[in-house]
């Protein structure tokens, strides 16, 4: 299932998708590792562009706690 998010906040906004929260709720790991990091997982991120609508934005996205909260400010005027 996939969720639609619109950016009504007046400024870019990037959310990193960490493991612990968005991978572990799609399945799959979508970190990448550069070299010379020591194998260390790097989070891949979501952006959105002020009054831009991104569609078929994976459903795992709520699980992460910053755009949670995100959401819960702009639904709770």
């Amino acid at each position: 299932m996939s969720v639609t998010l619109t950016n009504a906040n007046g400024r870019l906004l990037t959310f990193l998708l960490p493991h612990e929260s968005y991978c572990v709720a799609c399945g799959e790991c979508t970190c990448t590792v550069q070299p010379g990091r020591g194998g260390q997982r790097l989070p891949s991120s979501l952006t959105l562009a002020s009054g831009v609508t991104q569609e078929d934005v994976p459903e795992a996205v709520l699980s992460v706690p910053r755009v949670a909260a995100s959401i819960r400010r702009v639904t709770s005027w």
